[in-house]
């Protein structure tokens, strides 16, 4: 009898094991979904146990610079293998890891280390935007900013590489087409209500029909382009390309 209750327990116990909820950040493997909604701080990413991630402004491209205090009360977002990582349907960009210095895996978004906050206590919190201006939630965006080695802060498009204007356009007006418009693709959206863009930049974005039909974005009048020789996410080749072309910047 006292065998077959030792038993019964056993797998009770085993079972309870087996259905105990799985911390998402340490055993699943990660996944990036949307949240949030108009007002507040707007669409924002989230992981797969609903907890708000956010970026550090003053990280680099697969570099973390937030350690030791800084990782305690901004916990990382880590993996055990930089296998099985998705984004959510219709996120564009990239998830990724990058080595943090103590070895552990760090999720990524189009480079951008990912991380916690500790005083977020509920999915759909997002105490920690905004904090002390350096901390952010991360939107799914057509335009946000991000930090490059050799121009600081740039504004970048979905995918993450590098945004540029072009000095001969006016506001709201292209004259970059045809083959220009082949080596410096237009950043453009679908409609031009559907533009999303980060909540921590400043000035105007705007849309303009070109002469294509498509819908082109623009950042305080001056369109917004991509370069095509940019081959890596933090590439600014196109930088004073024949005194004209420039990163944009905020």
């Amino acid at each position: 009898m006292f065998r077959r209750l030792v038993i019964v327990g056993f797998l009770a116990l085993l079972l309870a094991l087996l259905l105990a909820p799985v911390s998402a950040q340490e055993m699943l493997p990660a996944t990036l979904n949307v949240s949030g909604g108009p007002g507040g701080v707007g669409m924002y990413l989230v992981a797969n146990n609903g907890m708000t991630v956010y970026a550090f402004k003053r990280d680099g491209l697969g570099v973390s610079n937030c350690v030791d205090n800084c990782a305690a009360a901004w916990p990382p977002y880590t993996v055990e293998s930089a296998d099985g990582l998705t984004l959510g349907e219709g996120i564009p960009g990239e998830i990724g890891t990058a080595a943090r210095a103590d070895g552990s895996l760090q999720v990524t978004y189009n480079g951008m280390p990912l991380y916690f906050w500790q005083n977020d206590a509920a999915p759909g919190d997002v105490t920690g935007h905004n904090f002390r201006t350096v901390w952010l939630v991360v939107p799914p965006a057509d335009v946000y900013a991000q930090n490059t080695a050799e121009h600081g802060i740039v504004l970048v498009g979905a995918n993450g590489f590098t945004l540029y204007t072009l000095s001969a356009d006016s506001p709201n007006a292209s004259v970059c087409a045809d083959q220009c418009a082949a080596n410096w693709p237009p950043v453009t959206v679908e409609d031009p209500n559907a533009l999303v863009t980060a909540t921590n930049l400043p000035g105007i974005f705007s849309t303009f029909e070109r002469a294509d039909g498509t819908i082109q974005v623009a950042y305080n009048g001056a369109p917004l382009y991509y370069f095509v020789n940019d081959a890596a996410r933090g590439d600014t080749t196109g930088h004073l390309v024949q005194d004209v072309w420039f990163v944009a910047k905020p």
